[in-house]
């Protein structure tokens, strides 16, 4: 029985969701059907009667249509410029007939920002089967990006019309080659394999595309600036928490603000540094996380096998005892095949252990032992580690509730997907739930992951993504 919307009283949205099985992640509120937003934020959850009441003239609707609605997704563990560079270069070796080189075409150009080339290379027409595309086609799939696809012989290429006009060269036919193929390889920005605005960019539109508007990226390329520019400029779809590396940290003390220092949408404060699971290694990991927790930051270690995790673990505990008290969440990256001793200490430590379930995933037993990590009162927190692997949250979903005897429930992959996340970057009060007062981030999903055989998790697509109140993605019209 769904009570009286929660902050009914609040001024007249600008946006309500209704129609939904909404999963809030909340444990006072686990179910509703509407939510009202007003200025990036939701203002009031309840029924769908309750939160029409609450509508106005000018409100917009936006309608599930009964579908799911979650928290937006919040990938832990991600490199952001891998993913985006994903979309760098095409590599066209396999493409063998128009079909396939269209649907590339459209599938690199739908998540790119408008402007930025496409590059590809070994289009080998020995394999062709039928007739090649037109260059109207090809254009009809690419209006806003300047496309060069190399063939075998590097001294012709398929070239579409923005590629042609940035270089000049006359629109006619769909293949050039020699002197004008060099024209139009002279047009491509010295800059396109380095400019990391676009780069992020791309990987911002393409996790939109997966239900995913938070990010943890733990790259360790130092692009807090470049990450702010751009959310200035209205270019980020996902919100951001930039980690640098130990290394770099250590040269210049400078480049790290305090942990979760920033705005809603980039922060930073935390820096990452790996285990190489020798005995070799402790008195340096001790030193380097004390002086990096001393100085305010949250520190992230990369630890996979028992042996790196007890060292981390023995580490973060004589770092702790060394600085004393306090919020500092330091956090396992992986804590892949961690021992029963290491996981009974991490709750009293405040570790988390940050895990990606697909990374590790076999098909059958993703090798961690997810039950044992709960029960332990660990706050667990998923991501993908994309670019190794793919971004989308429904692969880790699905590999953490079909992992045999290690498998969880989907109420708490999804927490975990979520609000567990959020609460690695010091962020639980602002998102990873469907509450009143928390930034308006929501996924409307295809079918609903909690009443499908679990098998079936993996085929469910992201239909809407929604951040701060705002449609970023929907599936007919890809990022917005």
């Amino acid at each position: 029985m769904l009570g009286a919307a929660a902050g009914s009283s609040q001024i007249p949205p600008d946006t309500i969701l209704i129609n939904g099985v909404i999963r809030t992640m909340d444990d006072k509120r686990p179910l509703a059907e509407a939510i009202a937003i007003s200025d990036g934020r939701i203002v009031a959850v309840g029924t769908s009667r309750q939160i029409k009441a609450l509508s106005s003239p000018g409100t917009t609707v936006i309608d599930a249509r009964g579908r799911l609605v979650l928290p937006g997704f919040n990938d832990a563990h991600v490199h952001f410029i891998g993913v985006g560079n994903w979309f760098s270069h095409l590599d066209s070796k396999d493409i063998s007939n128009t079909t396939e080189l269209l649907e590339k075409v459209r599938h690199f150009t739908r998540h790119l920002p408008k402007g930025r080339w496409l590059i590809g290379a070994r289009l080998d027409l020995a394999k062709w089967k039928g007739p090649m595309p037109t260059l109207e086609r090809l254009d009809a799939v690419s209006p806003d990006n300047p496309i060069i696809l190399y063939l075998s012989d590097p001294t012709s290429a398929v070239v579409n019309s923005a590629a042609r006009s940035r270089a000049r060269v006359a629109p006619e036919g769909l293949i050039l080659s020699g002197p004008q193929v060099a024209r139009i390889r002279s047009a491509i920005p010295a800059d396109h394999g380095t400019n990391w605005a676009e780069i992020a960019e791309t990987a911002s539109n393409y996790a939109a595309s997966f239900g995913v508007t938070s990010v943890q990226d733990v790259h360790s390329d130092n692009l807090l600036d470049t990450y702010r520019q751009m959310a200035k400029a209205g270019r980020l779809k996902t919100r951001i928490y930039e980690c640098v590396g130990m290394p770099g940290w250590l040269l210049d003390n400078s480049i790290a603000p305090r942990a979760a220092t920033g705005d809603d949408t980039v922060r930073g404060g935390c820096i990452k540094t790996f285990s190489d699971a020798s005995v070799e290694e402790k008195p340096e990991l001790v030193d380097r996380i004390t002086r990096a927790d001393k100085a305010g930051h949250q520190v992230l270690i990369h630890a996979i096998g028992r042996r790196a995790n007890a060292n981390v673990v023995a580490a973060f505990a004589a770092a702790i005892e060394k600085n004393g008290p306090r919020d500092r969440r330091f956090r396992i990256e992986h804590a892949h095949n961690i021992d029963g001793p290491e996981i009974a200490r991490l709750r009293a430590l405040g570790i988390i252990p940050s895990m990606q379930p697909a990374l590790f995933y076999d098909g059958g037993d993703v090798g961690d032992d997810y039950p044992l990590l709960l029960r332990s009162g660990a706050n667990v927190a998923f991501g993908s580690d994309a670019s190794m692997i793919d971004i989308d949250p429904l692969m880790g979903l699905h590999a953490s509730v079909n992992s045999g005897a290690n498998s969880i429930s989907v109420e708490t992959a999804v927490r975990a997907y979520t609000l567990g996340s959020a609460y690695a970057e010091f962020q639980e009060k602002q998102k990873g739930s469907i509450m009143v007062g928390k930034l308006a981030d929501l996924v409307i999903l295809s079918r609903d992951i909690f009443s499908i055989p679990k098998h079936e998790i993996r085929n469910t697509k992201v239909e809407t993504t929604i951040l701060g109140g705002r449609i970023i993605y929907s599936t007919d019209r890809g990022a917005k």
